[in-house]
């Protein structure tokens, strides 16, 4: 016989009325584990704290071009100015990004706390764009590496200061950003993977217990 009562409270539960199941669901929704808003902060948290430091030594970076550029010679002249260019264009694209990164935080922990299955499946796809994105940004910094290089060694050929300076800012810069997103780059994927493998579940809970699935059905004898 507990079979078919089981099998009757089960079906009964399902035909309950939209507004209960609605309630059963916004209640689930309300509590998403801890161990996935923990993952999200310290992954937002981690890129937020590479921003800053990316700003940092963009600004650096340049404040430390401005004074060889302005000592004159065309050796720290070419290595100023490119110190000058790519670290402010760098600490400005860190600095917008640190804002996009404050943003997204708040965004993806108001969702998960709102709706869980739609947290994984709108931080799936973002999260997935940034990895495919990291190539793109780590395959740019290479290029940039190398063009450095073949920019000094013409110089260091032609016995062409400008260039050599030139050359070897470029290229110093594009290595030293190019190893560090090598860890933003991990982070991502390992973040995207725990972001995979989370399942929100639904659970109507009360006296006794019974699971099907995602679903935990409550019964009384």
């Amino acid at each position: 016989m507990r079979r078919p009562l089981t099998a009757m409270l089960f079906t009964m539960t399902m035909l309950a009325p939209a507004e209960g199941r609605a309630e059963g669901e916004s209640e689930a929704r309300r509590a998403p584990p801890s161990g996935v808003r923990a993952e999200m902060r310290d992954y937002y948290g981690g890129e937020l704290g590479t921003a800053y430091m990316f700003t940092a030594i963009g600004l650096g970076t340049a404040g430390v071009g401005a004074i060889l550029w302005a000592r004159g010679g065309d050796f720290r002249t070419g290595l100023g100015a490119s110190f000058v260019v790519v670290g402010g264009l760098q600490a400005i694209g860190a600095s917008l990004y640190a804002v996009q990164v404050s943003r997204e935080l708040e965004h993806y922990d108001a969702l998960l706390a709102r709706d869980p299955a739609g947290y994984r499946r709108e931080e799936g796809v973002h999260i997935r764009g940034t990895v495919s994105r990291f190539v793109v940004y780590r395959a740019v910094e290479l290029g940039l590496t190398l063009a450095g290089a073949g920019v000094a060694a013409y110089g260091f050929a032609a016995d062409a200061e400008l260039w050599k300076g030139g050359g070897i800012g470029v290229g110093a810069q594009a290595l030293t950003f190019f190893v560090l997103d090598a860890f933003g780059q991990s982070r991502a994927r390992e973040y995207a993977r725990k972001v995979e493998r989370f399942v929100p579940t639904l659970e109507i809970s009360g006296a006794g217990g019974a699971r099907y699935g995602g679903l935990s059905l409550a019964t009384t004898f």
